[in-house]
């Protein structure tokens, strides 16, 4: 049998605020630890003012009892819902595990069980009564009762600490998301002990009308966004407008946040499902679920950045991780940011392929330009040299006269000249042939070449002479040498077709430049080059002496000075 009442009016719009309150901070939260316990708080106490207020508008007395006991899974459900709201507030880290935290549901469950089978023991409460027009229900506590008000008091106690500490413990600009809290569960709090321990005599359990001030603080932070998400997100709309795809998720890899460019993205790496099958709503769902860009689980300590390949669909992703922390420092979730540089990393390859086309082509044609400089520098050796005896040949001597003997006059340094020719050579060509002549060349060659320095310089004048040019020898030191080099080419020998040994030897005019008197550079710093030509004029000159007075001989025309130089050449 209905009756009016007008207490129960209060406490089911209480009912009703805390569903809308449940269903908003369901949708805008999703399911983080935070906003999971949170809903849970609100549905109990929707619960709890439901079952008060529809109680109160039965007159029955087994009625009212019966409405009076089903509000404890509420009452339980606000408890312990608070504590852990409280807990995964502070502690980011902080998430339900039935493993860890089983021992939370023993007192309420207990606390049900005794509840709704009260009325074959008494023992929860006890001595129900109507009072008043219209009737209202009293009942007494019994000993469980007692125990759980008190056990209650201490958990909210709990929590309400950990939120003050928080509260103290975070920036300025983050402490209303722990203020809310405590004012949210303040209000019914300070209800419950004035219905409980105050004045139990009061009409109405003012606990669950002021649950009206919960919901309406619920209600209050949802539109000026200060509700505890499980992670502070700033600057949404900014992020909503980049290109980049920009996500958060917690520590289990859940999705907390995504602008639409991560929505995009996300739904186009899904995995083997269609666009039409992922889920509706990306926000509260397992990251690994839809696409695993990240890998295993990146650093808790400093931001990184790789490239990710997805392989199956030849995509690559720049991704970057930044770990998100909570006041104590320790890793709660990261940000990622991906960008899609499929296209960059092509065009990079396709740059990559042409330097390295361009750095092969410019290989091969540096090898080909050092070969034309390698024959380049061969024909010019081959055009220098006598293509018989491999020596110098006329032109590279002439040349050699005409800048490096200059160049040692100028230094200073004293120049001396040998011209060799080989005795009765025609006879050798007439006797045994051109083949044993062409022999009997080379071979004295090999042993004019014998110690010859780097500086020096031997050439094969023409058919068999031979001139071997000093630079910083004297004329004592090359009537030496060519002593030496008489002696060494007396000992040459070559065999002959008809199986003769054929034996020759070498006359030699020798011939010394001395510089100027004026000292080292004297020539230069007059605007005058010495003439090398009387040099080998004069050691003309002596190997015909030496030819003359019977070969096989060294004769020398003495030390010539710059006076001399010119009046040889003058006479020639």
């Amino acid at each position: 049998m209905f009756t009016w009442q007008p207490w129960a009016v209060p406490l089911l719009l209480s009912a009703v605020a805390s569903l809308l309150a449940a269903r908003v901070i369901w949708h805008r939260c999703g399911t983080s630890p935070a906003a999971t316990a949170l809903v849970v708080l609100v549905l109990g106490a929707a619960l709890w003012s439901g079952m008060r207020g529809a109680g109160m508008l039965f007159a029955d007395l087994a009625q009212q009892s019966v409405f009076s006991l089903l509000i404890y899974p509420g009452v339980c459900a606000v408890v312990l819902g608070l504590y852990c709201h409280a807990r995964a507030l502070t502690d980011r880290r902080w998430t339900w595990n039935w493993r860890r935290h089983w021992w939370l549901l023993i007192e309420p469950a207990l606390c049900v069980v005794l509840a709704l089978t009260n009325p074959t023991h008494g023992l929860f409460r006890s001595d129900f009564r109507l009072e008043g027009d219209p009737p209202i229900l009293y009942s007494e506590g019994g000993p469980f009762f007692q125990l759980h008000t008190w056990y209650s008091y201490a958990l909210l106690g709990a929590a309400f600490a950990v939120l003050l500490r928080g509260a103290f413990r975070v920036s300025a600009t983050h402490r209303r998301r722990f203020v809310l809290p405590i004012v949210g569960g303040l209000f019914p709090t300070a209800g419950n002990v004035l219905s409980v321990v105050i004045v139990p005599d009061f009409p109405v359990d003012l606990t669950s009308i002021l649950f009206l001030v919960t919901a309406t603080t619920c209600a209050w932070a949802m539109l000026n966004s200060a509700l505890p998400d499980v992670l502070p997100i700033a600057l949404s709309q900014v992020v909503a407008t980049i290109g980049d795809a920009v996500l958060v998720v917690d520590r289990q890899q859940r999705i907390v946040e995504v602008n639409p460019a991560a929505d995009t993205l996300l739904r186009a790496l899904t995995p083997q499902v269609l666009p039409s099958q992922a889920p509706a709503k990306l926000v509260g769902t397992c990251l690994r679920e839809i696409a695993d860009p990240m890998g295993p689980d990146p650093s808790t300590t400093r931001a990184e950045q790789r490239t990710v390949a997805v392989e199956r669909l030849d995509r690559h992703l720049d991704l970057r991780t930044a770990p998100l922390t909570d006041s104590k420092g320790a890793c709660i979730g990261w940000v990622l940011v991906a960008r899609d540089v499929t296209q960059a990393l092509r065009q990079q390859a396709d740059l990559e392929r042409q330097r390295a086309e361009a750095v092969a082509a410019s290989e091969a044609l540096r090898e080909q330009l050092d070969l034309v400089e390698q024959l380049r520098r061969e024909l010019a050796e081959q055009a220098t040299r006598d293509p018989l005896t491999g020596l110098f040949n006329r032109r590279r001597m002439v040349d050699f006269l005409s800048r490096d003997v200059p160049a040692a006059l100028t230094g200073g340094h004293p120049v001396s000249l040998l011209m060799m020719d080989v005795d009765k050579f025609k006879a050798v060509n007439d006797t045994h042939g051109h083949t044993t002549g062409d022999a009997v060349l080379t071979a004295v060659a090999c042993a004019l070449s014998e110690g010859l320095r780097a500086e020096e310089l031997l050439a094969r004048f023409g058919g068999e002479e031979f001139v071997l040019v000093l630079p910083g020898v004297t004329l004592e030191e090359a009537l030496a040498r060519a002593e030496v080099l008489r002696a060494r080419c007396a000992q040459v020998e070559v065999g002959a077709p008809d199986g003769t040994r054929v034996r020759t030897t070498i006359s030699i005019g020798a011939a010394g430049l001395v510089p100027s008197t004026q000292g080292p550079g004297a020539w230069v710093s007059g605007a005058r080059v010495p003439d090398t030509n009387g040099l080998l004029l004069a050691a003309d000159g002596a190997l015909y002496a030496a030819k003359a007075g019977g070969r096989n001989r060294v004769v020398s025309s003495g030390v010539l000075t710059e006076q001399i130089i010119e009046q040889a050449t003058a006479l020639h």
